[in-house]
């Protein structure tokens, strides 16, 4: 017989879940960057920043680079290392530029219990739920995933750019104030965008080099304007994460579900 959660029970497991588990995709800007041209690494993996292999730059459907005057232009991929994807781009003058991919979309079908496990910690409940008055918790899933990784690199002092301004991905994390300017012990507020508007009830995750295990250090939803408030607790390289899943119900997939990062340096 199909199990049944209620909204009580949903919410005390949602209490404890451990945070996401999938494999994120980031992309990790040069620490210190002084050089005209420079490299941004894209990771694969679920430690932030660690890597367990190197997806290819070449295969992603969409990459740009917005220069601090506004203008974009096109990311180049320049190969792999070990355990990342390298893309290049040049720097011709001081400010922030924001790095942005976008990923082809990709088929996966997971077993009932692996899905379900997956919408817990991941942050998904009202898929869950949805399952769970539908009687299809012990159902297979077909699901359809792409990914839009942002990160902004500050080079030299002074200069343009304004990381508060959304690049356009399909689903995006922009910060409402510039990330440069805030210091360990400050919140830094974000606004989540799907499709260009702004994401009710999202699970963001943020997470620092070092933290234990596979977890995030925390997480926050977002209110009805698609904000949410995220805690800087050290200087240095930090990510804020999210998946948000919607339910197309084609012959093909029944899910659709849509991965972002942003990723930025703390300044010391």
């Amino acid at each position: 017989m199909p199990t049944c959660i209620t909204p009580t029970t949903l919410a005390a497991l949602l209490l404890f879940a451990p945070g996401a588990t999938g494999h994120d995709l980031w992309l990790i800007p040069p620490d210190g960057a002084t050089n005209k041209s420079l490299s941004v690494r894209a990771v694969s993996g679920s430690k932030f920043p660690k890597g367990d292999h190197a997806p290819d730059p070449a295969k992603f459907a969409r990459r740009l680079i917005v220069n601090p005057d506004g203008d974009k232009s096109p990311l180049a991929a320049a190969g792999t290392d070990d355990t990342a994807g390298l893309l290049r781009f040049d720097t011709p003058s001081p400010g922030v530029y924001a790095i942005a991919v976008e990923t082809s979309p990709k088929m996966i079908e997971l077993g009932a219990a692996a899905f379900n496990d997956y919408l817990i910690s991941d942050g998904l409940p009202h898929i869950f739920l949805l399952r769970s008055k539908e009687g299809t918790l012990d159902k297979p899933a077909k699901e359809r995933y792409s990914k839009s990784p942002k990160a902004f690199l500050r080079v030299g002092s002074g200069g343009k750019g304004d990381p508060t301004k959304p690049v356009g991905l399909l689903l995006e994390i922009v910060p409402l104030k510039d990330p440069f300017a805030v210091k360990p012990g400050d919140a830094l507020k974000v606004r989540v965008l799907f499709r260009g508007e702004p994401l009710a009830a999202a699970n963001l995750g943020w997470d620092h080099p070092g933290s234990d295990g596979d977890q995030p250090a925390g997480t926050a939803r977002t209110n009805g304007n698609g904000e949410a408030l995220i805690p800087v607790a050290h200087t240095g390289l930090m990510t804020i994460r999210l998946t948000h899943m919607t339910r197309p119900k084609t012959a093909e997939y029944e899910w659709d579900s849509f991965w972002t990062t942003l990723t930025f340096r703390i300044p010391e």
